[in-house]
């Protein structure tokens, strides 16, 4: 019985098949058979796509590596000038200030500056009086008394040199005697002491120059006249002395010192109260201004010592001037000085808004031509400049391409040039491309945007 069973469990394993992953991997001594695989339908219509997207993308590529852009500025027209006088901007204290307002603090300081020195200014000054003797001779026969203030005149320079008698006296008579064969007549005469009136070398007179009498409350007598003979040898000893006197050049010079270090003083005191307050001055702001100085309203009346016109001691010329100036300066914020400020208010101010000048498409450009400060305001004067925007011709931005293509940098410059000559364009970029792109396609014209001239 056991044979015939195992006989039968022995068919019934040959019987069973084999699993499909044996039957698959075969027999460990034959190889196993592979069917190829066909590539599947949406695996190529990928590459297709990739492929097509890289030649696009390099087309791309090679197109923004080639292309170039060349800006032009559209001309202006002819401005339109509107003149702005004396505009007021108040004055605001700093952190308290508006919009439309100056933010500074205003500053004030007064030096008093004594400037001494030596008067330099030297003058020729009379100083000796001519001093001689005249003869004068009486042909008349009664005797002529000169009292005091009896004056001898000189022909000279001027007019003539006048000498005053020293003390009074009379001249004799002519005195006639007559004999049987002749008649002689002797003329009286004296000699007096006379001194000129004016001192100095003018007085100077030389031989029988002396030519008039002239008595007091009397018409002048004259030599010559059958009445008086005059007579002098040269009268001299005028003469002029070198002396120093404070002149108005000398209180020039001290005055130019004094305003110097009385600046230099003001300024830093002035520095000194923005630097207490964290502030910094701002130079433009400080009056008197070195110019201004040089005006006299700008400082009080100089005192000069001794005045002007004083001889001095030949042992000293020593002067001194004393100055008053009051100095006023607006602190600022830094670089926020009151220029800068009125160039960002001018514009805020005059531009857009109802208030605005300009029209629309036109171009503001304003101009701050000076400005000047009173106690609550700073007071400005200039202009604003409107100037229109002209159109580009199209047929110019169209055209360009087709005329520039393929030309070197230089060339197309010459294009560019005349028609900025022209007046066609105002101004233009051009890119660093030698030569440019050969295809029209690949050059771009764009129209930028114009400044305010």
């Amino acid at each position: 019985m056991v044979p015939i069973v195992q006989h039968q469990i022995v068919q019934r394993r040959r019987e069973k098949p084999v699993p499909a992953e044996r039957q698959r991997r075969g027999s460990p001594k034959q190889p196993v058979q592979r069917k190829s695989r066909r590539p599947r339908p949406n695996t190529v219509l990928q590459w297709g796509v990739l492929a097509l997207i890289g030649c696009l993308l390099g087309i791309l590529l090679w197109v923004l590596l080639l292309r170039v852009t060349i800006t032009l500025i559209p001309p202006l027209g002819e401005a339109r000038v509107v003149p702005l006088n004396a505009v007021e901007f108040p004055i605001a204290k700093i952190g308290n200030s508006t919009s439309t307002q100056i933010d500074v603090v205003r500053l004030e300081n007064t030096i008093t500056i004594t400037e001494t020195g030596s008067a330099l200014t030297e003058v020729s000054m009379p100083d000796g009086r001519a001093k001689g003797k005249i003869i004068v001779i009486n042909m008349r026969e009664q005797a002529v008394v000169l009292p005091q203030g009896t004056e001898f005149i000189a022909s000279g320079g001027g007019g003539g040199v006048r000498f005053m008698i020293d003390a009074p006296a009379t001249i004799p008579p002519a005195v006639t005697t007559s004999t049987l064969t002749r008649r002689t007549t002797e003329y009286g005469q004296i000699e007096v002491t006379v001194t000129a009136r004016s001192a100095g070398s003018a007085s100077n007179i030389g031989e029988n120059t002396v030519a008039t009498l002239l008595l007091p409350g009397q018409e002048p007598l004259g030599i010559g006249n059958g009445q008086f003979i005059l007579r002098n040898a040269p009268i001299t000893g005028g003469s002029e002395t070198i002396r120093r006197i404070v002149s108005e050049a000398d209180e020039s010079r001290l005055l130019a010192a004094a305003l110097s270090k009385a600046y230099a003083q003001g300024v830093s005191n002035l520095k000194a109260q923005a630097t207490q307050r964290s502030l910094q001055i701002d130079n433009a702001t400080v009056a008197p201004s070195p110019t201004q100085l040089g005006q006299p309203q700008s400082y009080g009346e100089p005192k000069v010592t001794p005045a002007i016109g004083t001889v001095l001691d030949s042992h000293s010329a020593d002067m001194q001037l004393t100055v008053h100036i009051h100095f006023t300066a607006y602190a600022v914020q830094a670089n926020q000085t009151v220029q800068s400020q009125l160039q960002q208010l001018v514009p805020r101010r005059f531009q857009g808004g109802s208030s605005s000048i300009c029209r629309t498409g036109e171009l503001a450009a304003f101009t701050i031509a000076d400005w000047h400060s009173s106690a609550t305001a700073i007071i400005m004067n200039g202009e604003i400049r409107c100037s229109p925007e002209l159109p580009i011709p199209a047929t110019v931005l169209s055209d360009l391409p087709k005329q520039l293509h393929g030309m070197s940098n230089a060339q197309a410059k010459t294009i560019l040039e005349t028609l900025k000559t022209t007046g066609i364009i105002s101004d233009y970029t051009l890119p660093d491309r030698n030569p440019l792109p050969s295809l029209p396609q690949l050059i771009r014209i764009r129209v930028g945007e114009a400044s305010a001239p």
